[in-house]
């Protein structure tokens, strides 16, 4: 069974048949750069294969076609620009050649590539938020509920521009997001630059990020649920949350409002099984990628937990990838009305590939909503746009509102 990412944070791992590889004149070329680099071919072959492996992965699946002697050229002339050590030769290498890609496709080191798989147990260590590489910057989508980063006022579309003191120019996101990971206890410091362009410093003490992503009360007899990020289970989380509120609710609830704000996204399975408990056999999401075998259709399978209770759903600049699936599905089948700010616009599916050294992140896919439109660099706008306020929460409000008058 494949299994697809919506975003980078929380990930099903998919591995790929190896393929044999004739000596390609990628490989020479790669070659030679490391020889003008001033690095001995010895040392430079085992990486020589790693970048090899890479470009190969990346030509073989990615959603837009790739050639294979463009890549090899990009990352040959950023290892020979300069003489270098041979993990600064790789990574400049890998830096160039991610670059020229989309956000999302990117190397992962071992150490990253066992973060990955350690972040689907809904447990690891950092600061807790979402980044993402947009046009080479370092870009917020959401801190996580409750993390440090949260807490210490972190916010969805801030820039990354240090971390300890250290310009993140010219690094990977996974470059970045090891830096700022790190033992539980120690401290990290961040330069950020938010949208109006005002600089700081924080220095933020990293902990174990625990996620919690259902969590729900009652509005009177409107039930409210916050949906926090797409991990796997999620869907049955929220599917025993939503109707424990029925139960609790005198005589049942009265509508629903799903909060997916500053909700970066997760596990594109979760997001089709949750638009499926309040939708029946109609079109959820589709994708379409370069190979036709990737093509996907997603529609609704069960009846609604829920049928007939009127529902709203809080979108903002932090929803993103499967929480732009769920909220795009409803809306499209009529489901529910969206009351916030537009999405982040992040519509595109990834695979992880393993490699010998670490594996590979690569976009294949990109994915539309049920009237066809896409998502990627769009977002959603939502029905009813509400500014968010300091001191409450008028767009919960609205959502309130909306659903005790339909």
């Amino acid at each position: 069974m494949r299994s697809f990412l919506a975003l980078a944070l929380v990930a099903a791992i998919v591995l790929w048949p190896q393929h044999s590889r004739a000596d390609r004149a990628d490989r020479e070329t790669l070659r030679q750069a490391f020889q003008q680099a001033g690095i001995s071919l010895k040392l430079a072959e085992p990486q020589v294969e790693l970048l090899d492996e890479i470009i190969d992965t990346i030509v073989e699946r990615h959603v837009d076609a790739r050639d294979s002697h463009v890549l090899a050229g990009k990352a040959a002339a950023a290892i020979a620009a300069k003489n270098q050590p041979l993990d600064q030769a790789v990574k400049a290498g890998l830096a160039e050649l991610t670059h020229s890609l989309d956000p999302h496709t990117a190397y992962l080191p071992p150490n990253e590539w066992n973060d990955m798989q350690v972040s689907v147990s809904g447990k690891f260590s950092g600061v807790g938020m979402e980044l993402a590489l947009k046009d080479k910057a370092v870009l917020v989508v959401s801190p996580i509920d409750g993390s440090p980063a949260a807490l210490a006022g972190i916010r969805t579309d801030d820039r990354v521009l240090a971390v300890d003191d250290e310009s993140v120019d010219g690094l990977t996101l996974g470059q970045v997001v090891a830096r700022i990971r790190g033992p539980v206890g120690t401290d990290v410091r961040l330069r950020l630059r938010d949208p109006a362009g005002i600089e700081r410093d924080l220095t933020i003490t990293r902990d174990v990020i625990r996620l919690q992503p259902v969590k729900g009360r009652l509005e009177g007899d409107i039930g409210y649920v916050r949906i926090s990020q797409f991990s796997g289970g999620v869907s049955a989380l929220l599917r025993n949350q939503v109707m424990e509120l029925d139960r609790q609710s005198a005589f049942g609830l009265r509508g629903l409002v799903l909060d997916l704000r500053r909700n970066p996204g997760g596990v594109l399975d979760e997001a089709v099984k949750m638009a499926d408990l309040f939708l029946g056999d109609v079109v959820i999401v589709s994708t379409q990628a370069r190979n036709p075998a990737d093509n996907d259709n997603r529609h609704g399978r069960q009846g609604e937990i829920v049928a007939g209770i009127p529902m709203a759903v809080l979108i903002d600049g932090g929803s993103a990838s499967a929480a732009e699936i769920v909220a795009g599905a409803l809306k499209d089948q009529g489901r529910a009305t969206l009351v916030g700010q537009k999405s982040y616009g992040k519509g595109s599916v990834q695979v992880l590939e393993e490699v010998s050294q670490g594996g590979v992140r690569v976009t294949i896919a990109r994915y539309f909503r049920p009237n066809k439109q896409p998502v990627d660099g769009i977002g959603i706008s939502p029905d009813i746009e509400i500014i968010p306020a300091e001191n409450s929460d008028p767009q919960l409000e609205r959502a309130l509102e909306v659903v005790r008058k339909r």
